[in-house]
């Protein structure tokens, strides 16, 4: 019993890590950049793709988006199994600026094969800003449930970040500015693209998994504590009748 306790324990810590990766089928770039609102202010200009390789632009993947947004190679790795976990499909970004590059906005849309994953890698984003030194506070910019807001200060530079889910996608948007945090224009822009965004996106899952992907490690375990349950159960029956067998003359 000590084994078998020993065994399913290591098991049980290991499919806690484990990553469940499911293929599916990816929406087209033209369609995506659709998804993404242009500017309300009409003096931004937009980069031009393969410009700047410091900035998404265009499609990409999960690795793109992991080396674009960590620093070091652990911060990466882990970032890059997180994706991997909420079933990141595939992304795109929009990046414009004003004259001489003095304010910025990024506009992101990450798509997942499931709500979960958009709504739990939001909710993994905020606590991750909520940890950051850079972070000033957070607001609510009223689009939804679970939506949010917060203003980031990097080296005097004032950032607004809005970040919101529609279905099984993410959309961030980023709205800079050298002297104050543009927090009403990157709301604004933030609605715009809220009703722009399509409901969903269609992305079929085409792995054996189904619908069980995101819930793989909950089930994998909850089995492993049945047997490990029913194995103790049997122990203790074996034992009882061993006692007894001990104790007749």
């Amino acid at each position: 019993m000590r084994a078998l306790a020993v065994t399913c324990g290591t098991v049980v810590a290991f499919l806690a890590t484990v990553t469940p990766v499911w293929a599916a089928s990816t929406p087209g770039p033209a369609t995506m950049r659709a998804a993404l609102a242009d500017p309300l202010e009409k003096d931004f200009t937009e980069q031009a793709m393969g410009t700047s390789a410091s900035l998404l632009q265009g499609p990409f993947d999960a690795a793109t988006y992991a080396q674009s947004a960590a620093s070091d190679v652990k911060s990466r790795a882990s970032l890059l199994l997180a994706l991997h976990q909420y079933g990141f499909v595939t992304g795109y970004g929009r990046n414009w600026y004003k004259s001489r590059r003095s304010e910025l906005m990024e506009e992101l849309l990450m798509v997942f094969a499931s709500d979960w994953g958009a709504q739990t890698t939001a909710s993994s984003s905020k606590s991750t800003y909520a940890s950051d030194p850079t972070t000033q506070s957070f607001f609510d910019p009223q689009l939804m449930y679970g939506a949010y807001g917060l203003t980031v200060n990097e080296g005097g530079y004032h950032w607004t970040v809005v970040i919101f889910t529609k279905g099984n996608d993410m959309f961030v948007i980023e709205r800079g500015a050298p002297s104050d945090y543009p927090t009403s224009q990157a709301t604004a822009q933030a609605r715009q693209m809220f009703d722009v965004a399509p409901a969903r996106f269609d992305v079929r899952d085409q792995s054996p998994l189904g619908f069980i992907g995101p819930n793989f490690r909950l089930i994998a375990i909850g089995a492993l504590v049945v047997m490990l349950m029913t194995a103790c159960a049997i122990a203790v029956v074996l034992f009882v009748v061993f006692s007894r067998q001990q104790e007749q003359p």
